[in-house]
């Protein structure tokens, strides 16, 4: 039986060849979509959650309280971990573990920098890592020990059994030997931060100048847990609430847990409360995965319905023959299961072609799991869904069809089908409608926050780390580099001005209200800080030499601290921080040192150049090759033993918007396949159009039509279909985009002009697609389509 329909299919297809190559070329294009968009869904809904006993790790969060506002943040205390562990008993394993730091490591001739990060001992009992080499038991229990991945190892030994091997870090304390005590097996790929070594925590808690993570009331280290399995997560999680309170008093802290396998995708907080985060793109992304199927599917379905006419016969025949109902439904779902097939074979090999393109908008390393059970099952899982889905509608309408009607010649489109025909049509370009026009929003959100005014120049200036004797010796580097052509100025800072450095919220001033606090930001700077990035005084004077003690113990202000600072007292001159006071010498503009999803913050910049880890130099845009060069020439001959290492600030800030320019770039890929696929199906429903108004089309050319009059015959109907279908679309968009644009501090207006943009891109293309079968159909001698009458 089923054989049977395997021929009538191969029959079909081959007598229907345009018809066939664009359901096939639609549903593929459609499953690689859907294929392309699991694989990256996959990644994501397991990042960070392979690892055994996962499901009782917790991360320790805060929720800070300033004013009427909560920022919550992963950062605590360095001393807080082994105090939950020695304080409560369902806490197995505690660890404190730093934020990822770039070192150079020595071995031989090998002179390699490995990002990495601190931990304390528990912290590969927390999150086990798979070993290649060592034991765990001891792991990170000796300062003198480190832990490298395979490939660290591989850089610095040539080999990965190397336990027991001296590797020596250098930097500006001067140099460290490590013994390799563990090499981890290669990191599983989805994990949210890979890492090439890990040091004991011990080593950073015991520096003199890190003194400050013996305190409760600093934050710098992220804190893990985990529980025992009998434990109460929650009620562990109300119980540490005022932890750091009760430790020390006055905090405006609150701690939580949160489990460490949702930190990635659900780890996004505003006002205390957990929203948005990764899971929102997931989201996103798995629904036009889904669209965009379903729009394939769609083709597929109005195709088949619209050749009706041309099967009628055979299922009226085949019902005389006795062929019951079920058994027609069944050969028209097989011939849609067949074509699904096929094009799941192109579509697999569609996505192998592409993955590396995929990879690179998305950052990720995908591959197709060819081994994986689970991936052939799930993918077994989508065709029979396509095919069903496809197949379905035309299955049972052609199976429903009337023998009577049949042998009378009576079978035309139903009022009902046509209906049904165009509804699936606008529903397929009210989907076209709203990624096109979210597109474009995203776009220009993206440029407004790239391009716009950030209080500082961004364009031409150089950020390098000041490592080894850069650091001592820094100002005979900016001696020299002063005397050379292309650099205008040159600067040092502790902040990056890329995000949250250091902060606090110890600042008060005369006549402030006791209950209020703010979160204030402190940039650490050298002289010539605010000439380098371009930043405008308000009011009062830059930090001089000339001015001596006045520059050390004043402090220049953001017009938004002033604000904070002036509201109660206009006349206020002065403030304390930390217990000390601090006069207020300069105001200087607001200006973005985090992404525009933020609000402006306010911020302290101190002359303290004793921590910057970091110059900014200004560099002129002739020759810049040249200028490089020669900045490289200068670190290498007073660094030797480090490797030169520079990035340009705007590339630095566009790193802030990594996540939101893939969202743009998809979003946009997206769009032309949902339109390339709509059209397609539009081309279908043209030809079949054309097709049957062939006879009227030869006797209006008969009657002296012309070729405009016969092209209107035949687009009026889908142009208006499509007109629709942009106004409900575009309101949609519009909902959906005000939505999105809610999760920015500084954003753009919804302009007018997105929808129209929209519609004529749609319309254009939709005009273009039909009006190329209309003309083909205009084109035919009447004396051929009007002869057989």
């Amino acid at each position: 039986m089923y054989k049977n329909y395997f021929k009538i299919a191969l029959r079909g297809f081959i007598k229907h060849k345009l018809t066939f190559f664009i359901n096939l070329f639609g549903l593929a294009l459609g499953l690689w979509a859907a294929i392309s968009i699991g694989l990256w869904v996959q990644s994501e809904l397991t990042m960070d959650r392979d690892f055994p006993e996962i499901n009782q790790a917790y991360r320790i969060m805060e929720h800070q309280r300033y004013g009427a506002e909560i920022f919550t943040t992963r950062s605590t205390p360095g001393i807080l971990a082994r105090e939950l562990k020695e304080v409560y008993p369902e806490v197995e394993r505690a660890a404190c573990f730093s934020w990822m730091q770039p070192h150079l490591f020595v071995h031989g001739d090998n002179r390699i920098k490995l990002n990495g990060f601190y931990a304390e001992p528990d912290y590969p009992h927390i999150l086990q890592y798979d070993l290649l080499h060592g034991d765990r038991a001891n792991l990170l229990t000796e300062k003198s020990h480190i832990l490298l991945t395979e490939e660290a190892a591989v850089k610095l030994f040539g080999k990965t059994d190397v336990i027991g091997e001296t590797v020596v870090l250098k930097d500006a304390d001067g140099e460290d030997p490590f013994q390799v005590q563990a090499v981890l097996a290669s990191l599983p790929r989805h994990i949210s931060e890979p890492f090439e070594y890990i040091l004991p925590f011990q080593v950073m808690f015991d520096k003199p100048y890190n003194s400050w993570l013996h305190e409760w009331g600093n934050n710098g280290p992220n804190t893990i847990v985990r529980l025992l399995e009998s434990a109460d997560a929650q009620q562990f999680s109300n119980d540490i609430k005022d932890f750091i309170l009760q430790r020390n008093e006055g905090s405006n802290v609150a701690l939580f847990a949160f489990p460490q396998q949702d930190t990635y995708l659900y780890g996004s907080f505003k006002d205390g409360i957990q929203q948005g985060g990764r899971i929102e793109y997931v989201k996103l992304f798995a629904l036009i995965g889904l669209f965009v199927l379903l729009i394939a599917c769609i083709n597929f379905m109005n195709l088949s319905t619209a050749k009706s006419q041309k099967r009628a016969k055979e299922v009226g025949v085949r019902k005389v023959a006795g062929a019951e109902k079920g058994a027609l439904v069944r050969q028209f779902l097989s011939e849609s299961l067949l074509l699904t097939a096929l094009a799941a074979v192109f579509a697999v090999i569609l996505v192998q072609l592409t993955l590396p393109l995929i990879n690179g908008l998305t950052g990720k390393n995908m591959s197709i799991p060819y081994d994986s059970g689970i991936f052939w099952l799930q993918l077994a899982g989508v065709m029979v869904f396509t095919g069903l889905v496809a197949g379905s509608y035309p299955a049972f309408y052609l199976s429903a069809t009337r023998v009577v009607s049949v042998f009378r010649s009576q079978i035309s489109s139903s009022k009902n089908v046509v209906l049904a025909r165009k509804g699936l049509v606008l529903f397929q370009f009210i989907l076209a409608t709203i990624l096109i026009v979210s597109t474009v929003v995203v776009y220009q959100q993206i440029n407004y926050a790239l391009n716009q005014n950030l209080g500082y120049d961004k364009e031409q200036l150089l950020v390098v780390p000041l490592e080894g004797r850069l650091i001592e010796n820094y100002e005979v580097f900016k001696n020299r580099l002063s005397q050379q052509p292309g650099i205008q100025s040159m600067t040092r800072s502790s902040h990056s001005m890329l995000g949250r450095n250091s902060n606090t919220g110890s600042v008060s001033w005369e006549g402030k209200d006791p209950d209020f606090t703010a979160l204030f930001e402190i940039m650490r700077v050298d002289y010539g800080f605010l000439e380098t990035l371009g930043m405008k005084l308000f009011e009062g004077d830059d930090f001089s030499p000339e001015r001596g003690a006045d520059s050390l113990q004043g402090a220049i202000i953001n017009k938004r601290a002033y604000e904070l600072i002036t509201q109660d007292s206009p006349e206020a001159s002065s403030f304390n921080l930390w217990g000390d006071d601090r006069n207020i010498t300069g105001v200087v503009e607001d200006f973005h040192f985090q992404s525009f999803r933020q609000n402006m913050e306010p911020a302290i910049i101190l002359l303290d150049p004793k921590f910057a880890g970091e110059a900014f130099i200004r560099v002129e845009t002739q020759d810049i090759q040249n200028t490089l060069a020669a900045i490289q020439a200068v670190a290498e001959e007073i660094n030797p033993d480090f490797p030169f290492t520079y990035s340009f600030m705007d590339e630095n800030y566009a790193k802030l918007y990594n996540e939101d320019v893939r969202v743009r770039d998809l979003a946009k890929y997206f769009s032309i396949l949902t339109i390339l696929i709509s059209c397609l199906g539009l081309l279908g429903l043209s030809a079949h159009i054309a097709e049957q108004k062939t006879k009227e089309i030869g006797i209006r050319k008969v009657l002296g039509a012309s070729t405009m009059s016969i092209l209107h015959v035949i687009n009026k109907e889908f142009v208006v279909i499509v007109a629709v279908s942009i106004l409900v679309g575009s309101g949609l968009a519009y909902w959906l985009m005000q939505n999105w644009l809610a999760n920015y501090a500084y954003r753009i207006d919804f302009e007018w002009w997105f929808i129209p943009l929209a519609a004529a891109m749609i319309l254009s293309l939709a005009y273009l697609t039909v009006t190329l079968q209309a003309l083909k159909a205009s084109r035919i001698n009447p004396a051929a389509t009007l002869k057989s009458e």
